[in-house]
């Protein structure tokens, strides 16, 4: 689709391109009427116009910038990896990238094109109907949800391996009843729900009884509820969602007086550094965030380039778990 230009705007607003670029540049010396004014930034709303002060730079092929949405995306070690990752391999494409929270971009969504007129939008969770299609009028193509349920056809990581990993580790170790520790975090849902699919899965698959899933939060006292669930339906080991849950866990047991890994086994995720700190140290699955990352560099160049993403297959061989003491 083609990029809404000020001569659109002024065609359809019935007035010369001069007055548009005034008007959206803010001009107020050159007696514009209110009513003149107020109809050249509607018409401009209605079409999807994106002023830009780098357009011409964007068209000539000398810049080239891709945008990600931080929309419910953790603030965490792994996270940050990843996003140096594809920052990396974007770059090695001629790619320059640029991270937004979009909770807090005043005027959202239109502020993107507004200001940065972005090669593509990429938004790690799937955006509102309304504001995708703001910016496929623009002529901005976009990928969202990079980092949802549903990942793996753009990153080849898909979180359900995750938790399946975690379930055959414990099980090649002899437990039977396997817990789960979740949480409730808005911005964890897109991993943890198929971390726990996964898990799910995989004890089925194993003939195993069905896991028994806790919510907590990042607190002892949280984990401690969660330790009195397990203990009631006879928990031997927990799959936590991250390693921050599992160091909570963890916490909870020693001021218990809970043995780990007798009393409970426990696996993280993410081999954050922390776990290499706790007492006993933390096995985790780490992830080789090379393998999604360029996975979703990839997919990004593509659609930027006006073609139509390749999906990757899933790569189980980023998944490698790391055997320490609490397991």
């Amino acid at each position: 689709m083609a990029r809404v230009t000020s001569l659109d705007v002024a065609r359809e607003a019935g007035v010369s391109q001069t007055t548009v670029s005034f008007v959206l540049n803010g001009k107020n010396e050159f007696g514009i009427s209110e009513t003149t004014r107020r109809l050249v930034l509607e018409t401009a709303q209605r079409l999807g116009y994106a002023p830009s002060a780098v357009a011409r730079a964007l068209r000539s092929g000398r810049s080239q910038v891709v945008v990600f949405l931080l929309t419910d995306a953790p603030v965490s070690e792994p996270f940050g990896r990843f996003k140096r990752e594809v920052t990396t391999a974007l770059q090695a494409q001629g790619f320059t990238c640029v991270f937004l929270e979009l909770s807090g971009l005043a005027g959202g969504v239109s502020a993107v094109c507004q200001h940065l007129d972005p090669a593509i939008v990429v938004s790690t969770a799937v955006l509102p109907e309304g504001d995708k299609q703001a910016l496929v009028r623009s002529g901005v193509p976009v990928i969202d949800g990079v980092l949802g349920a549903e990942d793996a056809s753009v990153t080849g990581l898909d979180q359900r391996e995750i938790g399946r990993t975690q379930v055959r580790h414990l099980a090649d170790r002899g437990h039977r009843v396997i817990g789960f520790a979740a949480v409730d975090e808005r911005e964890d849902q897109p991993f943890c729900l198929p971390r726990l699919e996964g898990v799910r899965e995989q004890c089925r698959l194993l003939g195993l009884a069905e896991p028994v899933v806790a919510t907590t939060d990042y607190s002892l006292d949280g984990a401690g509820a969660a330790l009195v669930r397990w203990a009631e339906s006879e928990v031997t080991a927990v799959a936590a969602f991250n390693d921050v849950v599992a160091v909570a866990v963890l916490g909870a047991c020693r001021t218990r007086g809970l043995d780990v890994p007798g009393g409970l086994a426990i696996i993280g995720v993410d081999n954050d550094s922390v776990g290499r700190l706790t007492v006993p140290t933390l096995t985790t699955v780490g992830i080789d965030l090379t393998v999604p990352a360029q996975s979703l560099a990839r997919a990004v160049v593509d659609v930027a380039r006006g073609n139509v993403a390749q999906t990757s297959a899933v790569a189980g061989d980023s998944l490698t778990v790391i055997h320490r003491a609490s397991s």
